[in-house]
């Protein structure tokens, strides 16, 4: 990577009176001007749980606009700006389906919070947004909880969807435009981030859903190499089967014939790159966004373009997670509407999503249907299912390629590099299952579900989700913590003024941190489950353990 950046020199006297004065009425002040490499901000001061003070810099351009000829191309540094620009300001989010409030094509921005506007070395946390690589609202991730310890949060807001990862799988658009915006919002991070007070050589990046998969993703591109230290991947890892596909060339012939691009045969291979690529160009980024959701069940599941990471470095530490009842929110979105419908009219397109397979695995059907016996025996469904489907849900989205990701981090240990994992175990007053869906029906059990972490962690005061229970305060105290102390040390429980011990598992004996009240260590036991998962003749499988099918004659 290249050194940071020089700054220009006629900025050499200005900032540091510019910081000085600032920093002096910070405590008189409602709002407060850095200087950045780019030109001066001016943020606004707010307080974190707990009374501490901290200050929000909005709507941080890293990229040019990826518009007009920039459209479909790989990110352009920002160039620096006049005058003031206003931080106080929420950026428009980039186009998507349902997202509440203003959208645009120019949205490669990212928001800063943190305790001090001086140059100064605080641990940085970087947050990659989830919402399965097709939605995600920085607007929403407010640092009130984690900013009560000494840490600047970084928010990160990349393209999505058609957008950010069509590929003609060629050189004409090669894809994963959203993954290179975040690696160059992480260089943003590198050449900007002591001017706000962090640390540049302690940079942890961590992400939940799509954003844990992005994190993985990073971890082994050699082109983020020496942008961040440490990693936490929360639900999700780019194991898992929605983070990653292989089809992405037929992928965007489809979207061409439903855009009604010229050229295109009845012959996906015939496709010409640069003729579909011309066409797309011109098209709103409205219709763009909306022509996702006109495929197939398994087709609008638009990821990065790459291999699974199966050969990942073992030099980063991610404390990789799962909730208790993952496929909860899964289970009630294939049976919203309390009938067995979705799934047994619609199985071939629908179940097979379900299993975490992908159309470019070996014996699609019947690999489904041994998934299928498995876990609710004769191919029927009645709602008396729901709890093994959320099972099934669980270990096909997020389960196996977590466990596979700890695993395969773990060997690292004798090199002195350590994996933290984890499970959230407390239920609290609220679930993200039935925020987004209403109250749990009777037919189905929520217990701990998808992202139910993230209210731990984050403020969402401004959806009306306020915690009131003193336990869940709590809960939310101890995992700020770990999560902090991780970044500001590498281990969650550096001493023991928490009162217990995080331990690193291994390879060999799968560890994790059950996250209650009282959090403990616990052993993984759900081994022929994993073993099943694993001697699945699924492409993933044959990567990571190409001996276990050998053929014997060979």
């Amino acid at each position: 990577m290249t050194l940071l950046s020089r700054m220009n020199m006629r900025f050499h006297l200005a900032p540091a009176l510019l910081l000085w004065l600032s920093a002096a009425a910070a405590a008189q002040e409602e709002t407060v001007a850095v200087q950045l490499q780019q030109g001066a901000i001016e943020g606004s001061k707010s307080e974190a749980k707990g009374g501490r003070t901290f200050y929000s810099f909005l709507g941080i351009p890293y990229a040019e606009p990826p518009v007009g000829s920039l459209r479909f191309k790989a990110p352009v540094r920002a160039g620096e700006w006049e005058g003031v620009r206003n931080g106080s300001a929420a950026p428009p989010g980039c186009p998507q389906p349902m997202y509440v409030g203003v959208t645009s094509e120019d949205c490669l921005f990212l928001n800063v919070f943190t305790p001090r506007v001086n140059k100064s070395d605080l641990p940085v946390m970087v947050w990659f947004l989830p919402g399965a690589f097709v939605m995600g609202n920085m607007e929403i991730y407010r640092p009130e909880y984690l900013l009560r310890k000494d840490v600047v949060l970084v928010v990160v807001q990349a393209r999505l969807g058609i957008l950010g990862f069509l590929s003609t799988a060629d050189s004409e658009l090669p894809g994963n435009l959203g993954l290179k915006d975040q690696t160059m919002a992480l260089q943003w991070v590198r050449d900007n981030i002591h001017d706000l007070g962090g640390d540049r050589d302690k940079v942890t990046i961590f992400g939940q859903n799509a954003g844990a998969a992005s994190v993985h993703h990073h971890i082994v591109s050699p082109k983020s190499k020496g942008l961040f230290k440490r990693a936490i991947m929360q639900s999700g890892s780019g194991l898992c089967p929605w983070s990653v596909r292989e089809d992405h060339r037929y992928l965007a012939y489809q979207i061409g014939r439903f855009l009604e691009c010229p050229g295109l045969t009845e012959n996906p291979a015939d496709m010409n790159s640069a003729e579909l690529v011309e066409c797309l160009m011109k098209i709103p980024a409205e219709k763009l966004t909306s022509a996702l959701f006109t495929l197939t069940f398994i087709s609008m599941n638009i990821n990065p373009c790459t291999r699974s990471p199966t050969n990942a470095p073992y030099g980063l530490v991610p404390p990789t997670p799962n909730t208790r009842d993952e496929g909860a929110l899964n289970s009630r979105t294939f049976l919203q509407d309390g009938t067995t419908n979705t799934l047994i009219q619609n199985y071939s397109t629908v179940v097979p999503f379900v299993m975490g397979l992908n159309v470019w695995d070996d014996n699609f059907d019947f690999l489904g249907r041994l998934i299928f016996h498995r876990y609710l025996g004769a191919v029927e469904f009645d709602m008396s299912k729901v709890d093994a489907l959320t099972k099934l849900v669980s270990d096909s989205f997020y389960s196996t390629c977590t466990l596979e990701a700890i695993e395969n981090h773990a060997r690292g240990t004798t090199y002195g590099h350590r994996v933290y994992a984890y499970e959230l175990q407390h239920r609290g007053q609220y679930t993200f299952t039935e925020l987004y869906m209403g109250p749990a029906p009777e037919w189905i059990h929520t217990d701990v579900s998808h992202m139910d972490d993230l209210q731990y962690l984050f403020s969402f005061d401004n959806l009306n989700i306020s915690m009131s229970k003193e336990e869940d305060f709590f809960v939310s105290r101890i995992m700020v913590d770990l999560w902090t102390n991780f970044a500001a040390t590498g281990n969650p429980t550096p001493d023991m003024s928490m009162g217990f011990k995080w331990t690193p598992t291994d390879d060999s004996k799968l560890s994790y941190l059950g996250i209650t009240s009282s959090p403990i260590m616990k052993v993984f036991d759900d081994v022929q489950d994993l073993e099943f998962w694993r001697n699945l003749p699924k492409k993933v499988n044959k990567l990571l353990y190409p001996e276990r099918f050998r053929n014997e004659q060979d």
